[in-house]
């Protein structure tokens, strides 16, 4: 294909230039005659055997492009004169042919399409920056997604384009055609999937992912009867029909997972009355645990989603996460709007994780009019885990003793023993 040939190109050097100059007159004797030798052996391929001019023209050759491309042009061998121009390293005219069939009527054509430009250029590189992005403008507007390969996967041999670069160069053509996922979107993900670690990429995938989902959720609320369906999807995100759904699916997974971006830059994005589970996440990533606990009991009514909040950030042995269970018990007793006290809530949390609890913390946070009654349960459960503790503790203890009784009597009989070592 097109792509191997510029890569092989690239690898062994141009063959094409001005050649001569400067050198002794027996070299260029010598240079003139490959070409006339070269030029020769190609017209008699292309005459004798057409099969084998592709493989000839795609290794290093001294063929006078100029005559060359009219002999190939006459026989109509449009493969085999990209082939020529790659080696000769005269990719713009490679590009001029391959886009005219490209874009051209005859869809048998083996040039016919995005595919053999996008090979071209995958093998192009960042060595030929002005062209790959010059040349891509047409396939990406045909073929947006297939396209983009051009970026995410160069050949082995080509470098990389910078991403930044990139991100401008997709700008014009996300803004043109308002799908979702954008190619920028697609292309970060790709870089993230790969390693990239940088803060100002991993920033900005959050921020066209949150726009799209923003973008999204407007569109949906415009038409009554999507948003009378989001209204039945409220929680959890991502769980809404369609590309919302998926778009803010990706969102939320980059939110939790990702370590490189900068959470006080995506938290002054996001709005103060939708997208709750977003700032519930990026809160935790600045560790504001009973602000995120706060989202999910109050904003979102979902005890469950709070208790696995504390499940997935419990560390006895953390500073920052051994009382994020106390930070709970505080969001329910003591709400940040002027709501009732979630009593119920506390005494069932303190019920299912008094191991996790400081006991006196937990007790100093309820309100004094509390019942006794009422904290009944809590300390059945505390009996019950110290009962069971201390038992468990009996038992170590005892199997401690007994082996170390047995250690013991197998010591004394191995001293009790003699041996009589004779000359």
């Amino acid at each position: 294909r097109a792509g191997k040939e510029v890569s092989r190109k690239q690898e062994e050097g141009s063959g094409g230039g001005e050649e001569g100059e400067g050198q002794p007159m027996g070299l260029q004797i010598t240079e003139e005659l490959l070409e006339q030798v070269d030029t020769a052996l190609l017209r008699a391929l292309v005459r004798a055997e057409p099969e084998n001019v592709l493989k000839f023209v795609q290794g290093r050759n001294r063929c006078r492009v100029e005559e060359s491309e009219e002999l190939l042009a006459e026989f109509e061998m449009q493969h085999e004169l990209v082939a020529l121009y790659a080696t000769h390293a005269h990719h713009r005219r490679a590009l001029e042919l391959l886009r005219q069939h490209g874009q051209g009527p005859q869809e048998e054509h083996p040039l016919h399409g995005v595919q053999p430009t996008v090979e071209y250029l995958q093998a192009l590189g960042a060595a030929q920056e002005s062209l790959v992005l010059e040349y891509s403008r047409w396939v990406l507007r045909l073929s947006p997604e297939a396209s983009l390969a051009i970026f995410t996967d160069p050949a082995p041999s080509a470098l990389p384009l910078p991403i930044d670069v990139v991100l401008s160069h997709l700008k014009a053509f996300d803004e043109d055609r308002q799908a979702e996922p954008g190619l920028r979107v697609l292309f970060l993900e790709d870089a993230v999937r790969k390693g990239e670690n940088r803060a100002a990429f991993h920033n900005q995938l959050a921020l066209l992912l949150l726009d799209a989902v923003q973008r999204l959720k407007h569109q949906a609320a415009a038409k009554p009867a999507a948003a009378q369906l989001l209204s039945a999807h409220r929680a959890p995100a991502g769980s809404e029909p369609g590309e919302l759904g998926v778009m803010r699916a990706k969102l939320t997974t980059l939110l939790e997972t990702s370590a490189h971006y900068s959470p006080d830059k995506i938290l002054a994005k996001l709005p103060m009355v939708d997208l709750y589970e977003e700032r519930a996440l990026v809160l935790s990533k600045m560790g504001e645990h009973r602000q995120a606990l706060a989202i999910y009991a109050h904003r979102l009514g979902d005890m469950d989603l709070a208790e696995e909040y504390c499940a997935r950030h419990y560390d006895a042995l953390d500073e920052r996460t051994k009382e994020v269970y106390l930070d709970l018990l505080k969001v329910y007793l003591k709400p940040p709007d002027a709501s009732a006290p979630m009593t119920m809530q506390a005494l069932s949390l303190m019920a299912k994780h008094f191991h996790r609890l400081d006991t006196a913390k937990a007790l100093d946070v309820l309100p004094a009019h509390t019942a006794l009654r009422s904290l009944q349960p809590v300390f059945e459960t505390a009996v019950r885990q110290n009962s069971e503790a201390r038992k468990s503790m009996q038992i170590s203890k005892a199997l401690l003793k007994a082996d170390n009784l047995q250690v013991s009597l197998d010591y004394h009989a191995r001293r009790s023993r003699r041996v009589v070592i004779n000359s």
